[in-house]
């Protein structure tokens, strides 16, 4: 597992339009590496304009350095989407 919606949705509907917008967007997305609430470790978080969750890693990491590539892949991984790529969901769901 990559990343974990912030926020949840009524239905797959929901889910899935909040999903193609996040990919549609996200080069104007902001989004950065924390700390753990605990302080033993990293995770990062990505954000809408008005500055609320959309995702978040999967995963505390214990590195800084590994947490800041997960989250730069993911990014890429929704930038990849966003231009064309195959979104990997079945519309039957």
């Amino acid at each position: 597992m990559i990343a974990v919606a912030a926020r949840t949705y009524r239905n797959y509907g929901e889910c899935r339009a909040a999903f193609e917008r996040l990919c549609a967007d996200i080069a104007e997305l902001p989004g950065a590496v924390h700390h753990t609430a605990e302080g033993s470790g990293w995770v990062w978080r990505l954000r809408d304009n008005a500055g609320g969750a959309v995702a978040v890693s999967s995963r505390a990491y214990e590195r800084h350095s590994t947490c800041q590539a997960a989250y730069e892949r993911f990014r890429a991984l929704l930038a990849g989407l966003g231009s064309g790529g195959v979104i990997p969901f079945d519309e039957a769901e």
